[in-house]
């Protein structure tokens, strides 16, 4: 099979158990074309109403959202008896390609860094979340780092509907990775926002594994996210996002997309722009001992203006008499 439904196929990206990831390309009119990926379940799968309805589900719950941090779903496609669902093409690198070679290389990733990967996906999952979708599948090999520098949240296959405390657990345990699936996922618990919150916090406490110079507040945020009562986590994605935020702020860790996309590159040492490896194969990385990356540790904010106002930036939907928070806007200088 070459093309279908305009869309014509170039090389398979990824495939998984049940599903196949193409990249492929958009024709239209006198020339047009747009590059975009092509998901499909697989010949197997494609055959059980299980997995077809489990697909159009998702499809309906990923075309529910647009947000520079969501992969955008363009269009479902049935063609040669098979659904297609026409996405993005996110060029760049998947968390799990990152981890690996930062692992490779012995080289900790920046806190900065981190936490601006760990901000974006905050922002991507507070606008699946007002969607009213709960993701309940945010773990690294969903987590995509564009070339840009900015991540986007993938793979909606175990997002269900109604954000409230009223959904229940139905995709199989074995299907979670027991790292990120928050307690309540696991225990097959009504579950909602906060259990993506767990997967973040999850997330970060990985990322940043060697604190021993960070600040206390980013502990207490780790702390509070990873709560296994799930009425102590930050109530929303968008709370955890302005917890970073603060203490990015007082910090001077704020740090654009460019810097992420170069951080990347001169890890991967692979062209700007070009589409991420397949999983079954290994990342080109930096040799270990090849030197540290260079990190401006101090390039947005001066210490000096890095608590002007922080108290007045918490929203009302954040706990300001909680001890994180005391701990956050102290000034331990």
């Amino acid at each position: 099979m070459s093309s279908i439904h305009d869309h014509q196929f170039g090389t398979l990206i990824h495939r998984g158990t049940t599903s196949e990831v193409w990249h492929a390309t958009r024709l239209g009119p006198n020339g047009f074309s747009v590059p975009v990926a092509l998901k499909t379940l697989n010949e197997v799968c494609a055959t059980g109403q299980d997995q077809v309805r489990s697909f159009l589900k998702e499809a309906r719950a990923a075309s529910a959202v647009q947000h520079p941090n969501v992969v955008r779903v363009r269009e479902l496609i049935f063609d040669s008896n098979r659904y297609w669902m026409s996405m993005e093409l996110v060029r760049g690198w998947s968390l799990r390609a990152l981890l690996h070679a930062i692992e490779v290389t012995r080289e900790p990733m920046p806190v900065a860094l981190a936490l601006a990967l760990v901000r974006d996906a905050a922002r991507g999952l507070h606008a699946i979340h007002e969607a009213g979708l709960v993701h309940r599948g945010v773990a690294p090999d969903n987590l995509m780092i564009s070339a840009e520098g900015q991540l986007v949240v993938l793979d909606f296959g175990l997002a269900t509907w109604r954000q409230t405390q009223r959904i229940r657990f139905t995709p199989p345990v074995e299907v979670l990775d027991p790292m990120y699936a928050s307690p309540d996922l696991r225990a097959r618990l009504p579950v909602d926002a906060r259990t993506d919150v767990y997967s973040l916090g999850a997330l970060l406490n990985q990322l940043i594994p060697a604190r021993a110079n960070a600040p206390v507040a980013l502990d207490a945020i780790i702390r509070r996210a990873l709560d296994p009562d799930a009425d102590r986590r930050f109530p929303t994605a968008q709370a955890l996002e302005v917890a970073i935020d603060l203490v990015s702020i007082r910090e001077g860790w704020l740090v654009p997309p460019s810097f992420v996309s170069a951080f990347l590159n001169d890890v991967f040492r692979t062209a700007p722009g070009r589409p991420a490896e397949p999983p079954v194969r290994e990342p080109a990385v930096r040799p270990a001992g090849s030197g540290p990356l260079p990190f401006p540790s101090r390039a947005v904010l001066p210490r000096g203006r890095r608590t002007v106002g922080v108290g007045a930036m918490l929203p009302s939907s954040l706990d300001a008499d909680d001890p994180a928070w005391h701990e956050l806007l102290h000034d331990d200088d």
